[in-house]
């Protein structure tokens, strides 16, 4: 499934739980009172979703059948919304009648990985890590697709990082490398937007990477079983069209599986964790001559099986 958090447009201020099909969005808890009366809806939101465990993914999975077999073929449906009466009006959304929002609004942590791939260390001449390089982001520092990134006036060399997130499913501490993958819901985008000037100033990385609308996050929340191996996905970055990060996962130094176990030993992981799992080279501090994001800039991030994160740059004001 591709779980997501929305609004629809009219309505700003009340946030939504869907799954994104084709296009269309189905509301989970309008289709669940519809199509489920019986059931017990676990979730109205997508933490409440992950802490759910089992019984939020079933309940998930069976509503959006019912809406599909009643639909018979989603694909068929053409232009306008043309059933005003029927049971779809108020659970089906055209991706243009809804704003994105983070697919988690308020994640307990959101832990961010240093130097993790090695044609990143490369373009650098760093040295490969022994360990993972563990920082943070704050839930302040979340934005949407199609939302600003907004550049402070504090800096003026705002880059961009393309990453593959985990968002954990499970409570768990001293995971086992083995058993890592039954700990984790699904995958995500983040852009792990930092200003570079000061991350150099400080020689730590959390105020460079954590101010508002430094983490860009989305669209979707793709659930693990749709992806047999994320240790093999290609992740791009375009910035106004020019492609700037082209890798893969299998790039990573540290995989998935190490991560969850290298910092389980340190905290409890919970259902709605967030791990951004480190960027691909082709950032902009490295490129020649070095390049920043200006106002009016496009981000565009994609992961195959994941989908497109994309976000415009403005300038603070005053």
């Amino acid at each position: 499934m591709k779980l997501v958090t929305y609004c629809a447009k009219g309505e700003q201020s009340k946030k939504r739980l869907g799954v994104w099909v084709r296009g269309w969005v189905i509301d989970l808890v309008q289709a669940s009172l519809v199509f489920c009366p019986a059931e017990k809806f676990p979730a109205q939101e997508m933490e409440e979703l992950l802490a759910a465990g089992p019984e939020g993914w079933q309940w998930a999975e069976k509503v959006t059948n019912s809406v599909l077999k009643y639909m018979v073929n989603i694909g068929e449906i053409k232009g306008e919304k043309e059933f005003p009466g029927s049971p779809l009006e108020k659970i089906l959304f055209k991706e243009e009648e809804i704003n994105f929002l983070p697919p988690l609004t308020r994640p307990g942590k959101i832990i961010c990985i240093g130097l993790n791939y090695y044609d990143h260390c490369e373009e650098q001449k760093a040295k490969i890590p022994v360990s993972p390089i563990i920082f943070a982001k704050f839930n302040t520092a979340l934005c949407a697709t199609k939302q600003p990134v907004i550049r402070p006036s504090v800096t003026g060399q705002l880059d961009y990082e393309a990453e593959l997130a985990v968002i954990i499913g499970k409570k768990g501490r001293n995971i086992q490398r083995q058993e890592a993958p039954k700990f984790i819901a699904g995958y995500t985008i983040m852009n792990d937007v930092t200003a570079r000037d000061i991350q150099r100033r400080d020689r730590q990385w959390v105020r460079s990477k954590t101010f508002d609308t430094f983490a860009p996050l989305g669209p979707f929340l793709v659930t693990a079983d749709e992806i047999a191996d994320p240790q093999n996905l290609y992740l791009r970055c375009w910035v106004n069209g020019v492609l700037r990060q082209n890798s893969s996962t299998a790039q990573m130094i540290f995989s998935l599986n190490y991560l969850i176990n290298f910092i389980s030993q340190v905290m409890t992981l919970l259902p709605g964790d967030i791990i951004a799992t480190g960027t691909p080279a082709g950032v902009g501090a490295f490129c020649e001559p070095p390049t920043y994001l200006e106002p009016g800039d496009v981000v565009r991030i994609e992961i195959e099986k994941i989908g497109v994160l994309e976000n415009y740059v403005v300038d603070e004001r005053d």
